[in-house]
């Protein structure tokens, strides 16, 4: 009868133990910069969405954009921010999410202070094709919101309709019609709400 081979097993349990442990410390030493990275992709999208450059600042001076000129405001059910060049206020930014295609959507939008235009949109994380979907971050098709009129007396919800509809203002992906039809979605649904949000008292 053969005998069992408990060095075999031994060996694989500490191999595992070893692995394990380095996962988790490898873990617990970069979660901070993890998370200051992903602090730091969410200020530069708001900054984005406001158009105000960030190109040439370092993180520091990004982050201080962030903290001075962009201040969070709680009204009822609704979260949003308000952003400022000096003390004059240029437009607020709301957050998006939804279903996408193959995951969750973020990302940021931001309305100009009367609510009639939008002034950018960004995501800020999806799980859609490279290439395909995946082509929502790219600046192409982000530019194309950024001066889209908004009447926010409208009683539909089409804000956002692609070409070549004669309303149209946005070209969809080609090829990824299901993501472009999420963001859409995502978006026109979220100016409802904040329009019903916001117009119904001050400001």
């Amino acid at each position: 009868m053969k005998k069992f081979n408990y060095s075999s097993i031994l060996f694989m349990l500490v191999i595992t133990i070893i692995f394990t442990s380095a996962l988790a410390t490898i873990h617990q030493l970069t979660k901070d910069q993890v998370q200051l990275n992903e602090e730091l992709k969410e200020h530069k999208s708001m900054l984005y969405v406001l158009d105000i450059p960030f190109e040439n600042k370092t993180a520091i001076e990004v982050s201080n954009i962030r903290t001075n000129y962009i201040k969070e405001i709680k009204k009822e059910s609704l979260i949003y921010y308000e952003g400022f060049k000096g003390d004059t206020l240029i437009g607020y930014i709301f957050p998006i999410e939804g279903d996408a295609v193959w995951g969750y959507l973020r990302g940021f939008i931001s309305l100009s202070p009367d609510l009639t235009e939008i002034i950018g949109v960004d995501f800020l994380s999806h799980n859609e094709t490279p290439g395909l979907g995946g082509r929502i971050d790219e600046l192409q098709f982000k530019q194309q919101f950024r001066g889209i009129q908004i009447d926010p007396d409208q009683e539909d919800e089409n804000y956002i309709i692609y070409k070549p509809n004669p309303n149209g203002q946005v070209d969809a992906i080609s090829g990824a019609t299901g993501t472009s039809d999420a963001v859409k979605r995502i978006i026109n649904k979220k100016l409802e709400s904040i329009l019903m949000e916001m117009k119904g008292g001050d400001n």
